[in-house]
């Protein structure tokens, strides 16, 4: 998709931006994004999916999105268009904790990684806490996945077992979650409301470093809270897990003894949720990728 072609498109759904203010984000493996600007001044972030497996959640996606922004402090995407080709929404506030750099294939941060504000965590935290402790009931009828707690260890089973039906998997790793899965004090009693793809880039922040808002929510479910801890452990190690599993609490979040032992074991897991995204979107080098994960001790 060049600048003409996407402008043409978002004139068909009656969006008018201006060719020249637009800009492509090439980083989503599903979705190009692009921003612009319209007649008006407004900025605008469009999502073009790469192919038609790239639109399989959008429809459960808008259903939990108008949910959650009904009842969330922060801000949420709330679609203007919403098509097989095209969603488009007004930017929200604020700018990513961080981008992807796609030439050095690492993020470059608004902060210090290596000393990262006390109000990034302490907000995350409460965005988090506030998003866990929506209640369940309001999602029934949105069609999103819903796990129960006593469905946890089952559910991560019936996961490592289609896996392996596909890949080689390292046997100490397997061994290993089978310990995890036979120690209960490891396990959540409960389950919450989850964004399922945690990451920096889609974290917003203003220039205090306060949360403002969270995007791009195609895995949004209900299940295992642990989900959204994932990527602060693998970017942040142990200590910065720690410190937002603190500012979580500190905000009401619902924690027990063994969470950070737990989120710690789930990350593990990382393989298997790459290998399902292979399956859902064909992709060979998404295969490719499960592959070697899978492959190796984590």
């Amino acid at each position: 998709m060049n600048t003409r072609k996407l402008k043409q498109l978002a004139q068909t759904k009656g969006l008018d931006i201006l060719e020249n203010t637009i800009s492509f984000n090439e980083s989503g493996v599903d979705f190009q994004v692009a921003y612009a600007k319209d007649q008006t001044g407004d900025k605008w972030i469009l999502r073009i999916p790469r192919r038609p497996e790239s639109m399989r959640h959008a429809r459960k996606e808008k259903t939990a999105l108008d949910i959650i922004n009904h009842y969330a402090s922060f801000q949420v995407p709330q679609w203007s268009i919403y098509s097989n080709d095209l969603i488009a929404y007004k930017q929200l506030d604020g700018a990513p904790a961080a981008t992807i750099d796609m030439n050095q294939q690492d993020y470059i941060w608004t902060f210090d990684k290596s000393n990262v504000p006390a109000e990034y965590y302490c907000s995350l935290g409460k965005a988090l806490a506030e998003l866990h402790s929506l209640h369940q009931q309001e999602f029934i009828n949105s069609g999103i996945e819903m796990i129960k707690s006593s469905e946890l260890r089952t559910t991560m089973k019936q996961r490592m077992e289609r896996a392996k039906e596909h890949y080689d998997i390292n046997q100490d790793l397997w061994e290993r979650w089978d310990v995890w899965l036979a120690e209960d004090t490891l396990w959540p009693s409960h389950v919450g409301v989850t964004h399922g793809d945690l990451h920096p880039g889609h974290i917003l922040t203003d220039k205090l470093h306060h949360v403002t808002g969270i995007i791009d929510w195609t895995e949004v479910a209900i299940g295992d809270i642990s989900v959204d801890f994932m990527s602060h452990l693998l970017l942040f190690g142990k200590t910065g897990l720690v410190n937002l599993i603190d500012a979580y609490d500190n905000a009401g979040g619902k924690t027990w003894s063994k969470m950070d032992e737990h989120i710690t074991e789930l990350l593990t897991t990382s393989g298997i949720t790459v290998a399902e995204y292979a399956q859902a979107s064909g992709l060979k080098e998404m295969q490719e990728a499960a592959a070697q994960m899978l492959a190796n001790e984590s």
